[in-house]
């Protein structure tokens, strides 16, 4: 995470190898947008819930998307030896052709450890236990089945680099 002029910016990278599913998330963490979904959600939690809370100090997304899990080891690796590394890294499971989403992140463990990985797939063939063998630790690896809602994932994401 980093600021600007007192923002905070989370650093996402999302590799899917559907264009549609990169625009929803684009869409879901405002990438397009002056207002984040995100944002717009924390403005009206903070006017029902606690208008003493500024939804102006919601983290925004700083979002880089590619379609396959080669260019998201080579994205990953270029972010953290310019010392600007991503702060969550979302995977599709299955990404034909190349590297599937579990060995991208295996690769990306390799040279960075602390990222959070946040797996999505809409099938059910890697069970859990498999991928937190494959790209430990457990404890910054995260899983979501599709279709999953892109807003819903924005706020987890933004829940989880907090909790960082």
């Amino acid at each position: 995470m980093y600021s600007v002029n007192d923002q905070e910016f989370i650093r996402v990278l999302v590799a899917d190898d559907d264009e549609r599913v990169l625009e929803c998330y684009r869409e879901a963490f405002g990438e397009d947008e002056p207002t984040s979904h995100v944002q717009t959600l924390a403005e009206l939690a903070a006017e029902l819930f606690d208008p003493e809370e500024d939804p102006q100090n919601q983290p925004r997304f700083d979002v880089v998307a590619c379609n396959q899990g080669d260019d998201a080891v080579r994205c990953a690796k270029r972010a953290a030896r310019d010392g600007n590394p991503f702060d969550v890294i979302i995977l599709d499971v299955r990404m034909p052709p190349g590297i599937d989403g579990v060995e991208a992140g295996s690769e990306i463990r390799k040279f960075d450890e602390d990222v959070e990985i946040v797996f999505v797939t809409g099938y059910s063939d890697v069970p859990l236990a498999e991928l937190q063998r494959r790209v430990p630790p457990p404890l910054r690896l995260h899983y979501f089945n599709k279709p999953l809602s892109f807003s819903r994932l924005a706020q987890d994401v933004a829940t989880i680099v907090r909790e960082h």
